[in-house]
């Protein structure tokens, strides 16, 4: 199935071309309404691209691209909950919510946007496992430290119980609902037998990344050879899913790839050949992003360099990251929609008790 290319008018989440500024209170960047954009759709998924001015001018490094040119070092720590990363370049780096980590004694998801400043060091980094069980070296890989960073969480589903529920228990039920749709999309066991419970490889698994990589081929034209992109929203089954914005054209071109397949990732999960759908309209975006903007905010310090704004209402979750000293402009803004998940409201992480931590370092 072709892209279907539909003009229509977009949202655009930017300052300088709504003659605004952003509210210094919350960072609200004002909606303004501009000129013709793109809807893009393959099979259940659809996409609209958000364009605009950066808001932001700094330079940053991704998490991916400073452990593969080795400017920071991500150590293992020996608690579940926690990593610590050195930075040993002169770069900022950005560690993204949901970005995925190999090696150690378990790969791990880090659960809030950090920025590194250049020379932070013994920084402390909130994870949660994406694997149960191991708690030793995985074959050649050291226990010590992390290698890589080339996937981020995959569902809306574990976003949420990463970044907002903060609830290790649900994380590892979430990849095994994936774990056994995705086996069932493929009609193929997609866990490794390295490691059967861990995402990282089962998103490895060539029956997974051949079924994404369909979506991903046919989408990501809609991305190229524009300057101007600050994120996207996506549509799954005629539904929104996920918003994601940054204030940087050239950082989310950086992390484009990697949230693209994680948008198809779920969408992939969720297919079904006879289900009937309309498209997806701009109002439905427009009305979803307008009403998330309601929800009662709560405000916390993740960081040194961080503040995280949250949002909720009842069909919503709004998650907007302010790099405090860049300023005041948000760095990243997500925003979730709850249709379809049972989320726990209870404040704080829960790593499931200490009885769970002694049988994870037992390795049981």
């Amino acid at each position: 199935m072709k892209n279907q290319l539909i003009w229509i008018i977009p949202i655009f989440l930017i300052f300088s071309a709504c003659g605004g500024k952003s509210n210094t209170n919350t960072n609200e960047p004002p909606v303004c309404y501009e000129s013709e954009d793109s809807l893009y759709s393959y099979k259940n998924l659809t996409i609209f691209l958000i364009r605009g001015e950066n808001t932001l001018s700094r330079e940053y490094l991704t998490l991916e691209e400073a452990m593969g040119q080795k400017k920071i070092t991500l150590h293992e720590t020996g608690n579940v909950g926690e990593l610590s990363v050195d930075n040993t370049s002169s770069d900022y780096v950005f560690i993204m919510a949901g970005d995925i980590v190999k090696g150690g004694r378990q790969d791990r998801t880090i659960s809030e946007n950090i920025v590194l400043n250049p020379g932070d060091k013994e920084v402390v980094l909130k994870s949660f496992c994406v694997e149960q069980s191991r708690w030793s070296g995985r074959g050649v890989e050291s226990e010590v430290v992390f290698s890589s960073s080339e996937k981020t969480l995959n569902n809306k589903a574990l976003k949420v119980a990463a970044r907002t529920e903060k609830n290790q228990g649900k994380v590892w039920q979430e990849v095994s609902n994936y774990q056994a749709k995705a086996s069932e999309k493929v009609k193929a066991e997609v866990k490794s037998n390295t490691s059967p419970t861990s995402l990282q490889l089962t998103l490895e698994n060539d029956k997974i990344k051949n079924s994404i990589s369909e979506y991903v081929d046919d989408l990501q034209p809609a991305f190229d050879d524009k300057n101007d992109v600050l994120g996207f929203a996506f549509f799954i089954n005629g539904k929104i899913s996920t918003v994601e914005i940054f204030g940087n054209a050239a950082l989310f071109k950086k992390l484009q790839k990697k949230l693209l397949e994680a948008a198809a990732s779920e969408a992939f999960e969720q297919y079904d050949e006879n289900l009937k759908f309309e498209t997806p309209t701009l109002n439905m975006f427009k009305d979803f992003v307008e009403e998330a903007e309601k929800g009662a905010e709560t405000t916390r310090k993740t960081s040194a360099h961080m503040i995280e704004h949250t949002k909720k209402t009842d069909n919503s979750i709004l998650i907007r990251s302010i790099n405090t000293d860049a300023g005041e402009a948000a760095l990243h803004i997500s925003i979730y929609s709850t249709d379809g998940l049972s989320v726990d409201e209870t404040d704080g992480y829960d790593y499931g008790g200490i009885q769970l931590q002694r049988n994870i370092w037992r390795g049981l």
